[in-house]
């Protein structure tokens, strides 16, 4: 079944060059968003990296990552550390004297090998999460159902989704297996990849009250660890910032209209996308990035309500909500079509769906918009 696994990872990987090939022949880049691609960032020097098939896995939030691993952090607090940490402490080895060595050349490659990496291994984590409950054939359907989904090239890019799949994916299945060290420590990585992260906490006090039946203080304290990533680094804000919650307070500057200082109830959202939707016209382009975020959210919505009455496992249920609810609690539903890739159990609950036309129909839907997110992402449309 690895085999199986790997099979499909390798099919879906070099299936992401075809996108990359028609945007280089058909779709020029967003003009005045030259700062979202990753040459915008290189040495001018450096040809190999603006190759058309190389650069797009690092535009947007990837260049971030990689200043980070390169440079440490200077005002772009809102990225959380651990991802540009492995990135940094793979290219140790390889490090030397400026001029000598291509070091963002080594260091992109890097970074692409481990988020393959970190996918890779996430795939075979889910497809072992799943088998708990279910046959196999609803495990492989699961795998494909995240493979085509139309966000899914943020797992071959440099971004921490990859790395903060598989933490959430392992840390659930070391509670199964009842190995509550392993589940702790894997929960902090988590909670220092992404501030959603911390909400695995919930989710494994769940799993530990509910079915181990051998509790004890020691067991407990183990998975009380996992807020200690995210701790970790608001003492580091707080060191060079002065300000602990300076990282939340930086997801505002990325200009997403997210409020970072009060909740904000999604009827207020939803009015304010349906403004949008009806005061500006489609042929704006930020009208369809409106539209497909509202359209995911309600999207997920559904997938959520078909887990329950599926009755995919609650403390996964509990995990997923969290990371949903909470980021489209900020005033806007920007990133959530990339946040979803993150929530599995939304794909279990699309496996478990046994109608044959709208499996197809979510295969062909979800293969098209992949295609073309990819295509507009790598030259600097915005997606998520």
């Amino acid at each position: 079944m690895i085999k199986k696994i790997v099979f499909l990872f390798l099919v879906w990987r070099i299936l992401l060059f075809i996108p990359l090939a028609a945007s280089y022949i058909f779709l020029p880049p967003r003009i005045g968003y030259g700062y979202t691609l990753l040459p915008y960032f290189l040495d001018k020097s450096n040809n190999l990296l603006s190759n058309f098939l190389l650069y797009p896995f690092g535009n947007f939030d990837g260049a971030y990552y990689l200043l980070i691993a390169a440079r440490g952090y200077t005002v772009n607090a809102g990225f959380f550390p651990l991802f540009p940490l492995l990135i940094y402490v793979a290219n140790l080895p390889f490090n030397s004297p400026a001029g000598e060595l291509p070091f963002d050349l080594i260091q992109y490659f890097l970074a692409i090998f481990l988020v393959s990496l970190f996918f890779l291994a996430s795939l075979i984590a889910f497809y072992k999460l799943v088998r708990f409950d279910y046959k196999e054939n609803i495990a492989i359907w699961s795998i494909i159902f995240l493979l085509i989904f139309p966000t899914s090239f943020f797992y071959a890019s440099i971004y921490s989704e990859s790395l903060f799949l598989l933490l959430s994916l392992l840390a659930f299945y070391f509670a199964r297996k009842k190995m509550w060290f392993f589940a702790g420590i894997t929960g902090v990585f988590l909670s220092a990849t992404r501030l959603v992260g911390v909400f695995i906490l919930p989710s494994i006090l769940f799993e530990y009250f509910k079915y181990e039946k051998n509790k004890s203080l020691g067991k407990l304290l183990l998975i009380l660890l996992i807020p200690l990533g995210l701790i970790a680094y608001t003492f580091y804000n707080l060191q060079k910032w002065g300000n602990a919650f300076y990282f939340i307070q930086a997801q505002g500057n990325f200009a997403n209209n997210r409020t970072t200082d009060s909740i904000v109830l999604f009827p207020q959202t939803m009015f304010r996308y349906i403004k949008i939707l009806t005061t500006i016209k489609p042929a704006i382009y930020e009208w369809w990035v409106a539209f497909f975020e509202i359209s995911f959210f309600v999207f997920a919505l559904a997938i959520f309500y078909i887990a329950w009455k599926k009755k995919v496992r609650i403390s996964y249920l509990i995990f997923g909500v969290l990371c949903f609810f909470i980021p489209a609690s900020s005033g806007t539903f920007s990133g959530l079509p990339r946040y979803i890739l993150t929530i599995f159990p939304l794909f279990i609950a699309l496996a478990l769906i046994r109608n044959k036309i709208f499996k197809i129909i979510y295969c062909v839907i979800s293969a098209v918009l992949l295609f073309l997110f990819f295509m507009l992402f790598s030259k600097g449309y915005f997606i998520s």
